[in-house]
């Protein structure tokens, strides 16, 4: 569909847009035209077939269509025949600053009452989409800040393939566009439904979403954008090698008896949590929903946790009482057999993580027995899921080739190992990349749905690699 032009041939003198301004009035021609076409050759003097409105919608989309039918109410404002509400409907879709002159172009000369009937039907298949507005907005007297805000992109906003509710929310997280008071207008964040990052304009949006109006999916993946995160790695003492009984005994203790020593330490796990302090780890790996693929004892005193990033990054040994802060070789703890695969949970943006090579661990990532699906020709990769996961009532999580996976997966390396066997191993950081975006968009996002509406949104998602939503 071609771009939409929405202001006056004034505003596109001032803007230097002129060339946008033509061509877009001759589509709007083109759409006038094709729109008498299609009532001629679909009314019979008593009836119009829905073919005229499909042809229409078609070929020239919501928007275009809408506009220039809105303007041809504008244009017969005082004839009778048009309903109140269709009028009212057009002056809500054509702002006052476009001059009845520029309008008289490609106004539709079918008859009127026809064309009320042609216009009815078009905004009825429009209200089908379901797309939310300022109804769904917090009323507010003042001009908010959209700063960690979740908005909604007005329905014009997006082009004709991505015209649907979950397109239209956007959690921005900064811009001068955010703050009322600054002369900048770019708002920068990510689609609410697949972390796609963009940015848009301050007028581009209805407003801040009221949260008690919003879908479940939409709560639950705001409540996952929201939630800290840490990338951590933990190591815990190999008991076969405390010849100094050093397992669960304090810093002091281990202090007076050698120190710390990073060569009887092995790593079981390594990923990003959902965690904003060292105590909050503590507390989950001590819960009975430890991260995917943690493979090893309940968290206690004398293990010890890598924090990979930000401020606080180190190493940090449990004590009785808090952590400490302690100079850890990594290097020479047990961790060469950790496996660094791709986790892909329910709604989630896919993580790299670090496990063992082993079956409890790979079994612990998917919650169950664990079954392969091949999904790359060079068979170089492996997606393994629950093979029970049409069984145990878990919700649908991505597409993988032809397959529907539901609950947690994972990605990892396929290769053949010193006895000539195929075996999981590491995935390459090309890989994580690569699978990152191949699972990027998460259809949990949008909550126990019909099945018929979870295989629409996978067609769309597969239309383009890499959804891009934009102005049209």
């Amino acid at each position: 569909m071609s771009y939409l032009y929405r202001h006056s041939f004034e505003n596109a003198e001032q803007s230097g847009e002129i060339e946008a301004y033509r061509e877009s009035q001759k589509e709007n021609i083109r759409c006038k035209n094709a729109i008498e076409k299609a009532i001629a050759d679909n009314f019979d003097g008593y009836y119009l077939s829905d073919t005229a409105v499909r042809t229409a919608l078609a070929d020239f989309g919501y928007d275009r269509t809408m506009w220039v039918l809105a303007v041809s109410i504008l244009n017969k404002n005082d004839d009778g025949r048009f309903s109140h509400e269709n009028k009212e409907w057009a002056r809500s879709v054509i702002p006052p600053y476009i001059s009845q002159k520029e309008m008289r172009e490609y106004c539709v000369d079918s008859h009127p009452a026809v064309l009320n009937g042609f216009i009815d039907e078009v905004r009825k298949e429009y209200s089908k989409l379901g797309l939310v507005g300022e109804k769904q907005c917090v009323h507010s007297d003042k001009p908010q800040d959209y700063e960690r805000k979740l908005l909604i992109l007005k329905p014009e906003i997006l082009n004709e393939q991505f015209k649907s509710p979950i397109n239209q929310y956007f959690y921005a997280t900064g811009g001068f566009g955010c703050d009322p008071e600054k002369s900048g207008r770019k708002v920068f964040g990510q689609f609410l439904a697949d972390g796609e990052k963009a940015h848009f304009y301050r007028e581009d949006f209805c407003g801040v979403a009221d949260y008690d109006q919003i879908p479940k999916w939409a709560v639950e993946r705001l409540a996952q954008i929201e939630a800290p995160q840490m990338k951590i790695r933990i190591f815990q003492i190999d008991h076969d090698k405390d010849s100094n009984k050093l397992a669960f005994m304090n810093y002091d203790y281990a202090q007076a008896h050698g120190g710390v020593d990073s060569s009887i330490y092995r790593q079981i796990y390594g990923g990003t949590v959902n965690c904003k302090s060292l105590e909050s780890v503590f507390a989950l790996c001590n819960s009975d929903k430890t991260p995917p693929g943690y493979y090893g004892e309940s968290m206690s005193v004398s293990n010890v946790i890598e924090v990979c990033e930000g401020k606080n990054k180190g190493f940090y040994f449990c004590n009785s009482v808090g952590f400490k802060p302690i100079d850890f070789d990594i290097t020479r703890t047990d961790h060469n057999d950790m496996m660094k695969i791709l986790v892909v949970e329910n709604g989630k943006t896919p993580y790299k993580a670090e496990i063992r090579h082993d079956i409890h661990a790979m079994q612990s990532v998917v919650e169950g027995c664990i079954e392969p699906i091949y999904f790359e020709p060079k068979q170089d990769a492996l997606v393994w899921c629950n093979d029970e996961f049409l069984l145990n009532n878990s919700e649908p999580n991505r597409m993988v080739g032809d397959c529907l996976v539901h609950g947690t997966f994972y990605v990892s390396g396929n290769c053949k190992n010193e006895y000539g066997e195929w075996d999981s191993c590491s995935l390459t950081d090309e890989q994580i990349e690569k699978y990152s975006k191949t699972f990027k968009n998460p259809i949990i996002a949008l909550g126990k749905m019909e099945m018929a509406d979870i295989e629409a949104l996978c067609e769309v998602f597969e239309e383009t690699e890499e959804p891009e939503i934009t102005m049209s």
